[in-house]
């Protein structure tokens, strides 16, 4: 086993107790992997933003963690080993094609899992998959290990795990512990295309809506921004299941039909699972209403590209049976557009343009509400 061919190209950037995100993307390019996918977790912010800055590289955006495993099978039967990074919020969305696609026509596959609420407190989304996703993965016979948190430690380890996939033809994890990687500026830099910021684009809409709508929010910096701007016992605020809020909004839609429901999403999430729109437009609820902030990336997660700038939602949605589709950017056009949209029966949808400007500083909504209690305040409302 030859170690350390080109280590000497980049040990000065060693630096003890993590791993560079150079040194991650390294190691992994002297074994073959040009090529990377998933959906971006802020544990690999710096290691993917290393990877899009170098252009032999290749990282490929994908809408769900399934998805990220499928297209790295498929790049490995077309002879591309390819590395699949994703946060363990997403873990479930893997087993499918763990299971059923690599495992049973054995195709390897590297894949490595951050450890949100692994061995560490973290926020409630976080804690029942942090605790059990070795269980899990030891029940389903794939081999897994710690990401060493040393650079030497770490090359060795995956020279050994790259052997073991070239051999017994099976998945492979890591799980990688927060701050296990360093810090990496990005060279990419993203203008400001739109005028508003997600949370005055939040603070638009909640002016421009009645007030007696019920509102479903997408987990993340949307449900946070809800919250720090207009609190209330009508407000369901996701803190997992990333791109479901449209899947919830429905459910509530469907059974409490003399309710204005209010779906806030986000671009990402609801690629992650489109086809809801196709349900949604079939059975056609005329208390639904989908706002869509679109900033065209994971800005949470490191600021790394979506794909809606390529995909026209408001035609998607059309095509899919919603009666209204339009778009806004403006604090004017909001305004408009929501003042026309109740005017309409549902369901209809307004994709809102906003800039990748982070707000800095917002609560996480833990610090005031269990997540029983989020649910029990919206379920008590909702019975009035």
């Amino acid at each position: 086993m030859q170690l350390h061919r080109n280590w000497s190209a980049f040990a000065d950037e060693r630096s003890g107790g993590v791993i560079t995100p150079k040194e991650f993307v390294e190691v992994l390019r002297e074994r073959g992997f040009k090529s990377f996918t998933g959906v971006p977790c802020s544990f690999f912010q710096a290691a993917i933003n290393y990877v899009i800055d170098d252009p032999k590289l290749r990282y490929t955006i994908v809408p769900n963690e399934g998805a990220a495993l499928a297209f790295a099978a498929g790049a490995y039967l077309a002879g591309t080993p390819t590395a699949v990074l994703i946060q363990n919020s997403g873990f479930g969305n893997l087993i499918n094609p763990l299971t059923s696609l690599n495992m049973i026509y054995r195709l390897p596959a590297l894949i490595f899992i951050s450890g949100r609420a692994y061995g560490v407190p973290d926020e409630p989304q976080h804690e029942i998959i942090g605790k059990t996703m070795s269980g899990i993965l030891d029940a389903m016979g794939v081999r897994h290990m710690d990401l060493p948190d040393e650079s030497l430690a770490y090359e060795e380890a995956l020279e050994s795990v790259v052997q073991r996939m070239s051999r017994d033809k099976q998945p492979f994890v890591f799980f990688v512990r927060k701050g296990a990687l360093d810090t990496y500026s990005s060279k990419k830099k993203n203008a400001a295309k739109f005028p508003l910021k997600r949370i005055e684009a939040i603070q638009a809409i909640a002016k421009a809506l009645s007030g007696d709508e019920y509102m479903v929010a997408t987990t993340g910096k949307p449900s946070r921004e809800l919250f720090s701007v207009w609190d209330r016992s009508k407000n369901f605020y996701m803190q997992g299941s990333m791109g479901h809020a449209s899947s919830i909004g429905l459910g509530v839609a469907l059974h409490q039909p003399q309710k204005k429901v209010v779906v806030l999403d986000g671009d990402g999430a609801i690629l992650m699972h489109l086809g809801i729109l196709s349900s949604i437009g079939h059975y056609k609820p005329k208390n639904f209403y989908h706002i869509i902030l679109d900033n065209e990336s994971y800005e949470t997660t490191g600021d790394q590209d979506t794909t809606s700038p390529t995909t026209d939602l408001k035609a998607v949605a059309k095509a899919c049976g919603y009666r209204f589709s339009e778009d806004a950017a403006t604090e004017i056009e909001i305004k408009e557009r929501i003042k026309a949209m109740l005017k309409n029966d549902g369901p209809c949808l307004l994709r809102v343009k906003i800039n990748r400007a982070p707000t800095l500083a917002i609560p996480r909504i833990s610090s005031k509400y269990s997540s029983e209690k989020i649910a029990a305040n919206f379920q008590n409302s909702l019975q009035r």
